[in-house]
């Protein structure tokens, strides 16, 4: 906690708290707008849609039952990986201290060790495939929202189109020899006009209608690309077991969020990074630590490996996981340095080797679109981001939220939209907002409930309790 000064380089530290569209064309200007749909919009009375050359409709189904069942399933496959890993430690940790032995003791660890690789299979398949329902359920709501709504929009707009062409066409022409003819002449020509402008009404919204269709079609494209790692192929096809995590080092049986829980360190610029690899990224962390089988670990950095020891281990409320990439990190950079506060960029580099990308609203030399670096452009990269498997740092640093003294680095969770509007998920790398609900609730944020750190907001208000965002390279 404390004040710090901000300098663009490496050394500056400032956080202390501890797919392609097919079909589409170009949308025409318009002044159709967007309704909330109400009724039902058959096919044939509202047009086709440009592009792909659907007839524009109400689309039916219940995405809501897909993202719950998806939701289901990951929650099953992540508690699968969890027992499994707490049978592995029961099975070559635990038992190997009973007072008996014998054939019988034997046989018990045996099929106790069968019975946690089952366990993780299942857990390795469950997992990803409820995170594609998930994702396809989430997105599939979403454009069936806008397209119905469209589709109500296109209907008004096709319905006003016939009217004003059939009023145009059925208009007598003015006749030159007549006294009135200008009259005659305006009346028409207003007629001709009307009609032009209710065609590009009708053009625009359609155009609408059509590449939110594309992008709902292409959501079962990106569910069933999610699905096809040739990892997870070998798993399902029993060629490949999935890595049960050491119990010890991963209490759930891998790398979660949730394992993070800041301390009294001022480093929740590096805890929030590692928060938001362990979301998007588990197996990154497990790759990098190496238990030496001697009490020592070797973390591998893009850079090189660090060797931590066990006094060099806190003793925190925290995963064994997150503690020794603490240690590792004050082995490369120092106490001071790892306490006095620091980019999330920095960690990502020394993990991934690669700069990460910046979206500052004080301005700077980061720039990742030709459009700006400001916050407010950062939506569309925070989710893609997510959805490569990038971690996403956001961070409050004039006293947002109420974290003052330097500024807070928190967790991205998640991003996705609802009815039109833009929503992320943020975590707070303490594992609580104590102190802070109050802020974030006036900010316009809605805490978890039961209160595990996390709370959602939508990206209107993001950017104004955020003032940085940092993304990861791969």
């Amino acid at each position: 906690m404390g004040a710090e000064a901000r300098r663009p380089d490496r050394n500056a530290r400032r956080h202390r708290h501890a797919p392609r569209r097919r079909d589409r064309v170009v949308q025409r200007p318009g002044r159709g707008g967007l309704t909330m749909a109400h009724e039902q919009v058959d096919a044939g009375t509202a047009g086709e849609a440009f592009g792909v050359g659907e007839q524009i409709r109400t689309m039916t189904g219940e995405p809501q039952t897909v993202r719950a069942n998806g939701h289901r399933m990951e929650t099953y496959g992540s508690l699968m990986g969890s027992v499994s890993a707490q049978l592995k430690m029961l099975a070559e940790a635990e038992m190997s201290q009973w007072a008996v032995s014998g054939e019988a003791v034997d046989k018990l660890r045996s099929a106790i060790g069968d019975s946690a690789q089952m366990l993780a299979v299942a857990g390795a398949i469950y997992w990803p495939v409820g995170a594609a329902l998930r994702a396809y359920g989430e997105a599939t709501e979403d454009h069936q929202n806008a397209l119905n709504a469209l589709a109500v929009s296109c209907k008004e707009a096709w319905q006003a189109k016939n009217a004003a062409v059939a009023a145009a066409r059925g208009a007598d022409e003015p006749d030159p020899a007549a006294e009135d003819y200008d009259d005659q002449n305006a009346a028409y020509n207003r007629l001709l006009s009307a009609s032009q402008d209710a065609q590009s009404e009708w053009d625009a919204v359609a155009v609408q209608w059509n590449n939110r269709f594309v992008d709902w079609r292409d959501c079962y494209d990106t569910a069933v690309a999610s699905l096809t790692d040739p990892r997870l192929g070998r798993i399902r096809d029993g060629e490949e077991l999935p890595p049960v995590g050491d119990p010890a080092l991963y209490p759930n049986g891998f790398p979660c969020p949730d394992d993070v829980r800041q301390g009294g360190i001022g480093d929740c610029y590096l805890l929030a990074t590692l928060a938001g690899i362990a979301n998007v990224d588990p197996d990154k962390i497990m790759e990098m630590i190496t238990d030496n089988g001697d009490g020592t670990y070797t973390v591998h950095f893009a850079d090189g490996d660090v060797v931590v020891t066990q006094d060099q281990i806190s003793d925190t409320d925290q995963a064994l996981w997150v503690r020794i990439m603490e240690g590792a990190y004050e082995n490369r950079i120092g106490y001071e340095d790892l306490n006095d506060g620091g980019w999330a960029r920095d960690v990502m580099e020394d993990i991934y080797g690669e700069d990460a990308d910046v979206k500052d609203h004080d301005g700077g030399m980061w720039d990742w679109l030709t459009g700006g670096n400001d916050v407010a452009d950062s939506y569309e990269d925070i989710d893609e981001a997510l959805d490569d498997g990038r971690p996403v740092v956001a961070s409050a640093q004039h006293g947002q939220l109420g974290f003052e003294d330097g500024g807070h680095a928190l967790t991205v969770l998640d991003a996705y939209e609802v009815n039109g509007e833009k929503m992320v998920v943020i975590r707070n790398p303490w594992g609580h907002n104590n102190q802070h609900e109050a802020e974030i609730r006036a900010a316009g944020g809605e805490l978890a409930d039961p209160p595990d750190g996390t709370f959602t907001m939508s990206m209107d208000e993001f950017t104004k309790s955020f003032n940085v965002v940092e993304v990861g390279k791969r």
